[in-house]
């Protein structure tokens, strides 16, 4: 793909007059795996007529389709978020580049997974700007393990293009490894809110739960001494102080209910935000290219509600290292590849 072709890949954002978007994204690449994919199979069928291969050809295509569809709502979802709803959760953030100039933090889709997680009165939690920090830590170690495996395996041309992806053309290996890099974000993520402190385990939790998950450890002897000396310390430091405990107890379960009513919340809000008026899900549309090699493409158009606007809540800064913004913008835009239905499909429709 040259240069011209990367700047069509790039995602095209249109707002229309009542504050609705349209997202329109091009995947020449993609379109012309799809084309060899479409005759790889032709030719390992050598026996069919022009109908059959033409009717082969469309299953290949409905297949890929159908892939995409299981993606298209979290997608839209991501997008929503990404394109405006973050705001309500860290607001307005900027950062301070090496010449003194503050430039707005483009949000990275991934701030719903923090609902229920932010200090309100009553509990505490993260305020805004550490949300932010987090996520750039986040990113920050996502390239230290890329490059890592870079320097393992001699890889630094794959490791430039997924750690600069503006200035490079990714192939179908780069948004293998991305895929596997955004579903691990994902995972970490979807467990973020029992990181908060009422859900640490004590020290004696902490053993049980090893001991529980592996049947080796539970049965040996000297782990088993261990456990009971713990057991009975924990024990002893408790007595007097039990319905201090019960109370403490029933406090970190009210809090926990709350913070995963917020979560779910958000969640359904977002879902709901992205209907019609008759209560269904706007399908992202797809028209694809393959009459030839050269041109072979994948169009995508992604329609959404009027997001919230940003500029609503005030600006802060928040003071992150080079290296932190480094990462933070590297995990703002490895969602744009790794999250969308069109790139996942591509690769989940090919056996590994």
């Amino acid at each position: 793909m040259d240069r011209t072709e990367k700047h069509q890949a790039e995602p095209k954002m249109e707002r229309l007059p009542d504050g609705t978007m349209i997202l329109r994204r091009a995947w020449p690449q993609l379109g012309r795996m799809l084309y060899q994919l479409e005759h790889d199979a032709i030719d390992s069928n050598e026996h069919l007529n022009d109908v059959q291969k033409r009717e082969l050809r469309a299953k290949i295509k409905d297949i890929l389709l159908e892939h995409c569809s299981s993606y298209e709502q979290q997608y839209a979802a991501f997008e929503y978020v990404m394109r405006g709803r973050a705001v309500e959760i860290v607001g307005n953030p900027c950062y301070m580049d090496k010449d003194g100039t503050l430039h707005d933090l483009p949000y990275t889709g991934l701030e719903g997974y923090y609902v229920g997680s932010e200090a309100k009165a009553g509990r505490s939690g993260l305020t805004q700007a550490q949300i932010i920090e987090e996520e750039a830590n986040i990113g920050q170690e996502l390239l230290h393990t890329l490059k890592k495996d870079a320097i393992a395996n001699y890889a630094w041309a794959s490791f430039a293009k997924i750690a600069d992806p503006d200035h490079h053309v990714l192939d179908k290996d780069d948004l293998k490894r991305i895929n596997l890099l955004w579903a691990r974000v994902i995972h970490r993520l979807n467990q973020r809110i029992y990181e908060n402190e009422e859900c640490k385990k004590t020290p004696l939790e902490q053993v049980e739960a090893i001991l529980h998950n592996d049947s080796h450890l539970a049965n040996d002897r000297t782990i088993q001494h261990e456990y009971s000396m713990i057991k009975e310390k924990e024990e002893a430091s408790m007595q007097g102080e039990v319905p201090t405990t019960v109370k403490q107890q029933f406090a970190n379960d009210r809090i926990f209910r709350d913070r995963m009513e917020e979560h779910d919340r958000f969640r359904q809000e977002t879902y709901a935000r992205l209907k019609d008026i008759c209560g269904r899900y706007d399908r992202i549309v797809y028209r694809i290219e393959d009459s030839a090699f050269s041109n072979a493409n994948i169009l995508e158009e992604l329609h959404l509600p009027k997001p919230p606007d940003r500029t609503s809540s005030p600006p802060y800064q928040v003071k992150l290292t080079t290296e932190q913004v480094e990462g933070y913008l590297f995990l703002a835009h490895l969602g744009e590849n790794g999250g969308n239905p069109v790139a996942r499909s591509i690769l989940t429709s090919e056996k590994r």
